[in-house]
């Protein structure tokens, strides 16, 4: 609770948390785990055809395992409770993986492409407003990594 000043003529009234920006939180009970493990798995399969990411990927050897981590990280992250015991670090596996910088604008582009195909348009912009800020940390910590 925030009290302002009585010279602005504030007193007593109260910020109030900005629930948008959280909204991502009510998606894994708005669209289930189900969805989200298709829009995952969509997604990954688009990245193994992509032309400036799938190269990227080419190391992967058990892509329904990866998939499913991957689900799940995005199933806890939307607000789902745990139901596996990895845990996935996608700072740590975009610095292994090598990823320049500059295709974070690639991922992020198909990362909507995909949403939008399968979800409706407000559900869609939900998730990619996290998805967004997420990549934008990726970006940062790839930088800063970079040799």
């Amino acid at each position: 609770m925030n009290n302002l000043s009585g010279k602005h003529g504030l007193v007593g009234q109260t910020e109030k948390p900005d629930l948008k920006s959280r909204a991502y939180r009510q998606l894994h009970d708005t669209l289930g785990k189900e969805v989200i493990q298709t829009v995952i798995n969509s997604f990954y399969d688009r990245i193994k055809e992509h032309p400036s990411l799938g190269s990227y990927f080419s190391a992967v050897k058990d892509w329904d395992e990866l998939k499913a981590r991957i689900g799940h990280f995005w199933w806890i992250d939307l607000g789902g409770e745990r139901y596996r015991e990895d845990i996935y670090n996608p700072h740590a596996v975009h610095r292994y993986l090598k990823i320049p910088p500059i295709l974070i604008d690639d991922w992020l582009l198909l990362f909507s492409t995909n949403l939008h195909e399968h979800l409706p348009k407000e559900l869609a912009a939900i998730w990619f407003a996290r998805a967004t800020k997420m990549a934008e940390w990726i970006r940062t910590d790839l930088q800063q990594h970079k040799k």
